[in-house]
Formats: C-alpha cells, sequence, structure tokens
C-alpha cells in the first residue's frame, strides 16, 4: 500500500444540513477574523507561536506546548526535515485531547506523559493551513483512539484564551469546526488503512513500525471553501 493515502475530495456544502451549514459558516467567520488579527499584528499564526525565537525543526513551539487542562486540549506546532513528508509544508500543528480527562481511556501510566492524538494541521510557508493529516501511534506515542472518540475529541477540542495566544488558539478551533466532517472522513480512511496494514500482523507491530508514519493526508484550500460556502448561504437567504 502507498502512504500516505490522499483524499481530494474538497468539502460538498450543499450536502450538508442547515444547521451543519450554519456551524460551518459561523466557524468561517471566526477563522477569517482570527486571521485578520493576526495580520494586522504583523505576524502570522506560525509566526507568533514560534514567537520570535530561531526556528529549529523538531523543536516543539511553545517549548512545553499549549495545554488547557480544563478542557483536556493541547496542541504544538514543529517542522520534520522536508524530505520527511510527501506533501509540502513549512511544519504543521499537532491536536491532542487528554483521553483520561474526557472520560475516552481509563488512567494508563504508560500513556499518562501523552496526550491522544486527534488530527495534524498543515502549514504553509506564509502562514495558511494547507491540509490535515493523520499519523500511526509511535509517532505522538499517546493511546490510539477510536474513529468515535475522536469524534468526540473533536467536539471538545478547545483552547481558553488565557493559554497560548488568542488569535492562534481561534485560529486552530475555527478550522477544526469548518473541516469537522473532512477530518472525520480522513479519520475513516485512517482506520480503513491500518485494518489493511494489521492483515495478517499484530496490531501492536504496526503501530510501532517506524516505516509506517503519515497515514492518509487531505489538502485543503480556505479561501475556496469559504467562498463556496458563502455562495451558499447568500443564495438560501
Amino acid at each position: 500500500m502507498q502512504l500516505p493515502v490522499v483524499l481530494n475530495q474538497p468539502p460538498v456544502w450543499k450536502n450538508f444540513s442547515i444547521a451543519e451549514r450554519d456551524l460551518n459558516w459561523a466557524a468561517a467567520n471566526k477563522l477569517v477574523e482570527s486571521l485578520q488579527n493576526l495580520n494586522e499584528s504583523g505576524l502570522h499564526a506560525v509566526q507568533t507561536v514560534i514567537g520570535g525565537r530561531t526556528f529549529v525543526e523538531w523543536d516543539h513551539y511553545p517549548d512545553d506546548d499549549v495545554r488547557d487542562d480544563k478542557n483536556a486540549s493541547q496542541y504544538f506546532y514543529h517542522a520534520h526535515p522536508g524530505l520527511q513528508r510527501p506533501f509540502v509544508e513549512h511544519g504543521h500543528f499537532h491536536l491532542f485531547v487528554h483521553a483520561e480527562s474526557l472520560g475516552l481511556r481509563k488512567k494508563n501510566s504508560r500513556f499518562e506523559p501523552a496526550p491522544a492524538h486527534l488530527v495534524a494541521v498543515s502549514m504553509n510557508a506564509i502562514g495558511m493551513p494547507s491540509g490535515f493529516f493523520t499519523v500511526n501511534r509511535w509517532v505522538t506515542k499517546g493511546p490510539w483512539l477510536s474513529f468515535k472518540e475522536c469524534e468526540t475529541g473533536l467536539k471538545h477540542f478547545k483552547i481558553a484564551a488565557k493559554h497560548g495566544k488568542k488569535d492562534v488558539n481561534v485560529f486552530l478551533q475555527s478550522l477544526v469546526q469548518l473541516y469537522y466532517q473532512k477530518i472525520l472522513a480522513l479519520l475513516r480512511q485512517r482506520d480503513e488503512i491500518m485494518d489493511k496494514l494489521c492483515e495478517g500482523r499484530d496490531r501492536r507491530s504496526v503501530f510501532a513500525d517506524e516505516q509506517i508514519e503519515v497515514l492518509c493526508y487531505t489538502p485543503i484550500d480556505i479561501m475556496e471553501d469559504i467562498a463556496a460556502l458563502e455562495e451558499l448561504m447568500e443564495s438560501n437567504s
């Protein structure tokens, strides 16, 4: 199997329910507002989270991640050497939830230091999101969440303003809301890939196989997607 599997389908907003489109439209407006606020400060999301430090591949930005214990959510930004990614990006945000705090997992000392990975957000060189991808368990070392558990985790992902930079937090939360269904499709694909990889092989060995890293990827174009959603909202108003 050639990895990562790429899903190229853009959101088909007309297939969404009215309630879903309303939520997506609210998320799109918050997303645009956060990007405008960042632009007015002279920085984009990546520059803001790096905070003037010298950018070093593999380092976490910020050092100790952005973590909101009340909302059981966490994220950080970093980058790998360019040849280690089969798609073009500057770096990516890893988004997590703490599964034990959300009641998705029983406490386990093996996983206590590591949160559960939801999805990664690829960012391009001008600080705009360019796609989402999923990774094998060894990459982030936390507990592996099922599709249903990821669905719950995505709904709970939130970082309060006092943690990290407000506009970056809003940017990430709004992005997850806007592309919620697209991320779920990516997670379904992740599980299909994992099932195939585990045929005739112990699942734990697949989770630990460092030759299997990025499982699937989906590109996005937020300007085109928001414009298409806006056109639909206006035609239905």
